[in-house]
């Protein structure tokens, strides 16, 4: 598969509320947008991946004071390290980190708001509505019910999260308006705005069914103090969906800088994928893109949404302890192997279910499958580079040869050559499409045909020349495929590579090709050299992958 030349592209994840911990939600956000962010890289696309923190809003205001500390700034400052604790842990490569405390984004989100005002989208009035802290936004009656549980309360039927009624004068978005103009656009003009299709059917049937209404845009400053003050009003503070989702102009250079008129868009914006979870659907594809029409301002290329995680079949519950920690279970398995789980486990538009068991034997199959490949090729009773530089030219012709009298051999080695040939326009496609599992399961397949043709030609039996090509052949799979899967296992991949002499140039998608690298392995077989992948010892905390 050829590089591209330095096309355009920008990934990111929605921002994260730092009211608490990040949980495994968090990381499998900014996972999927690091693999899909780190495979451009390899292609040699001008690829950027911008996350942060949401840090205004009544439910932070509420959570500072619950927590006893002196003001909302003291408890976000503590708090939004962590999850930038995470992203490095698991080794996650954003390009930046934005918080909606940043000097810069204030400005943005005030430029956004001057820009819907002067195209006569905001207006003042008065709201009566049912209102959710946890959701940070008003239901309409029709998604409103009491409480199954507890009928002194009411409940929303969208998140499930208590809403109570309340009277106040707001500034409002024109969100109506747009009603025809979003339905087209989704519909009929950029069908593939949202993705999966399964979302995208799903938003527009509730779409016809609960036509837009105005948006409250603002809050009384006498019950929401920490926000961003509406201009020209200080009696009013700016919602704090319409200040998040500004975020993603302020990370690539702001409305000024980057973001010109939609007649001259920018070319990191056009190409711009929002990453989401299924419960702020709403938020990004209908607020969002309204936002920007009403602002005069291009949209970006598309909005992915994802589902969630559940645990040992059950919604995750601090009641039922149950509650995946991310970086406990990278600590206890390895940031790489929770990277391949979650990936290997989840489809986008299904929930996930996390079994720690499970993740163990990920860990042993790692060591027992794949370790162990790159180890029997690298015995002492074999010569890897040697290998390479008798085979590397014509390697299909030269080893098929070999083996046509024996056609259990032949069809592993026909096998292997086809899969690994297809193997990086599928990657491509598949990674592009989020269908990471169904893509690592051919890479086990992959793995294991490898380590059956051993199996099968037993190479220390044959004579020099078969054995070599076998040899060959086999470590050809362990590199090309640890070459393939750094965006996945950057660590673990990169360990396969060192073990076998791989020179770092020599790991981009120019050399995915058999016999495309012949200057490795030098040093391989030696006996002095430590095996690439270990089983966890009882009591050991990993901090990256041994």
């Amino acid at each position: 598969m050829k590089r591209s030349a330095r096309l355009v592209s920008h990934i990111t994840t929605p921002i994260f509320y730092p009211n608490a911990r990040p949980h495994l939600g968090h990381l499998y956000s900014s996972l999927l947008c690091d693999v899909q962010h780190r495979w451009k890289l390899l292609k040699g696309v001008d690829s950027l991946l911008t996350t942060g923190t949401d840090e205004h809003g009544l439910k932070i205001q509420l959570a500072s004071e619950k927590n006893h500390y002196k003001n909302p700034r003291e408890f976000v400052d503590k708090l939004y390290p962590e999850f930038i604790g995470l992203d490095k842990f698991y080794n996650v490569k954003f390009t930046k980190f934005i918080r909606t405390t940043d000097p810069s984004h204030i400005e943005n989100v005030l430029k956004l708001w001057e820009l819907c005002n002067k195209n006569g989208y905001i207006y003042k009035g008065e709201h009566h509505g049912w209102y959710s802290i946890s959701d940070e936004t008003f239901y309409p009656e029709s998604k409103v019910i009491v409480d199954p549980k507890d009928p002194t309360r009411h409940i929303n039927t969208e998140s499930f999260n208590e809403v109570i009624y309340q009277s106040e004068t707001n500034y409002y978005f024109k969100l109506s308006a747009f009603q025809d103009k979003i339905l087209k656009y989704i519909e009929t003009e950029h069908p593939e705005f949202v993705y999966p299709p399964s979302k995208r059917d799903q938003l527009l049937k509730d779409l016809r069914v609960n036509p837009l209404q105005d948006l409250s845009i603002s809050r009384p400053a006498t019950r929401l103090q920490w926000g961003i003050t509406v201009p020209n009003d200080p009696e009013q503070k700016i919602y704090v969906w319409f200040d998040a989702l500004c975020n993603y102009v302020s990370a690539v250079g702001g409305i000024d800088t980057t973001i010109q008129p939609a007649t001259i868009p920018s070319p990191h914006w056009t190409q711009t994928t929002h990453l989401i979870g299924k419960d702020i659907t709403k938020f990004h594809c209908l607020y969002w893109p309204s936002f920007l029409m009403a602002s005069n301002l291009p949209l970006p290329k598309r909005v992915v949404i994802h589902n969630h995680w559940i645990s040992n079949g059950m919604k995750m519950s601090k009641s039922l302890g149950n509650v995946v920690d991310p970086i406990t279970v990278g600590k206890k398995y390895g940031p790489d192997i929770v990277r391949w789980y979650l990936l290997e486990n989840s489809k986008i538009d299904t929930d996930g279910d996390f079994i720690e068991d499970n993740v163990t034997g990920l860990r042993q199959l790692f060591v027992s499958k794949w370790g162990n490949l790159i180890n029997r090729c690298c015995g002492q009773k074999f010569n890897i580079a040697r290998a390479v530089n008798t085979f590397s030219m014509d390697p299909y012709a030269s080893i098929s040869s070999l083996w046509k009298d024996n056609d259990e051999v032949t069809t592993h080695i026909d096998n292997i050559f086809e899969q690994l040939n297809k193997l990086p326009e599928k990657m491509d496609d598949k990674i592009e499409k989020f269908d990471h599992s169904n893509l690592l399961r051919e890479i086990w397949n992959l793995i294991n045909d490898a380590n059956s043709l051993i199996q099968v030609s037993k190479p220390w039996e044959n004579p020099q020349l078969q054995q070599d090509s076998i040899i060959f052949l086999c470590i050809e799979t362990a590199r090309i495929l640890s070459i393939l899967t750094q965006p996945i296992i950057p660590t673990i991949s990169n360990n396969f590579l060192d073990r076998i002499d791989v020179k770092p140039e020599s790991r981009t998608l120019d050399y995915v090709i058999i016999g495309a690298d012949n200057s490795y392995a030098d040093n391989a077989n030696s006996s002095k050299r430590n095996v690439p992948l270990e089983y966890a010892p009882s009591g050991t905390e990993f901090t990256h992958d041994m």
